[in-house]
């Protein structure tokens, strides 16, 4: 069994099963089996299979023909340069969301030495993860309402190392009242595709990806308007929020947080140039 060969066979099930990355992801299933880098995979191809590496390919080729997500199939994702463990139970962290951390960073270290920050909705950690290995002076905490992508985010924190306060709840409610007014950067990943658009989402999101961690309501504002509900108690004059969102929602939040009392409201755009952060800083006033 030549590597070239099953390769080859991988691609066509993956294009046969309607995966747009089937080289791709075809390309980075088997280098993970071999224990090399995917650019390494191509001077391999005349080689055959090492013992059992075969069969683990072929599993895993089997699961990703049935959509399920090349993260959760070979059971990591690189976030930052940070390698993090995922699986069912916890959203995929997308490139775009890395811009989501960097435009946190960068407002944490804008703080001072030893900024307090919130992560909210860590799923399996990212966001946090991020602020902590690239500020590592501050003081994080990240909430969580779903146990299983705790799960993930305390198996993240334990294989970096890294240091973050996780906490079981939702939104800003887990956090000590003794918070209050001194939270320097909140961020967040939130919810926000409207309830409509999940059936058009691709098959990984609605197969296997939870709902609960996409779907922001109808309107795929609901999560983000709590938020902000909250926020405005927690975060020190000066002190910032930085939120992921859709495309279409970048003005309408950016607005938003001008009529509640920020000031200084921006929007970034991902890699595609579509509208995907929204950040303001809390004047400290109501």
């Amino acid at each position: 069994m030549r590597i070239a060969d099953e390769l080859a066979r991988a691609e066509g099930a993956l294009v046969d099963a309607g995966v747009p990355t089937a080289r791709h992801d075809a390309e980075w299933m088997l280098a993970h089996v071999l224990g090399r880098r995917r650019g390494a995979v191509v001077l391999s191809a005349e080689e055959s299979f090492p013992n059992g590496a075969f069969e683990r390919f072929c599993d895993m080729v089997a699961r990703r023909v049935k959509r399920e997500p090349l993260a959760y199939v070979i059971g990591t994702v690189n976030f930052r340069g940070i390698e993090l463990e995922v699986g069912p139970g916890c959203l995929v962290p997308r490139p775009e969301t890395e811009i989501t951390a960097e435009r946190a960073i960068s407002r944490a270290r804008a703080r001072g030495p030893r900024p307090t920050l919130v992560d909210v909705g860590t799923g399996c950690g990212a966001i946090a993860i991020a602020l902590a290995a690239e500020v590592p002076e501050a003081r994080i905490f990240a909430t969580e309402v779903s146990a299983a992508a705790r799960g993930w985010a305390l198996r993240n924190l334990a294989r970096t190392g890294l240091r973050a306060t996780l906490l079981p709840g939702d939104l800003l409610s887990p956090l000590h009242p003794a918070l209050g007014g001194g939270v320097d950067v909140v961020v967040s990943n939130p919810p926000y595709v409207p309830d409509e658009e999940w059936d058009d989402l691709e098959d990984e999101v609605r197969r296997y990806e939870p709902r609960d961690a996409v779907v922001g309501g109808p309107t795929g504002l609901e999560v983000i308007l709590d938020l902000l509900e909250q926020v405005r108690i927690w975060l020190a004059p000066g002190g910032a929020i930085v939120l992921e969102i859709a495309p279409s929602q970048g003005e309408k939040v950016k607005r938003l947080l001008e009529i509640i009392g920020y000031a200084d409201a921006r929007i970034t755009k991902d890699m595609a140039g579509r509208d995907r952060v929204v950040e303001a800083t809390w004047r400290g006033q109501w």
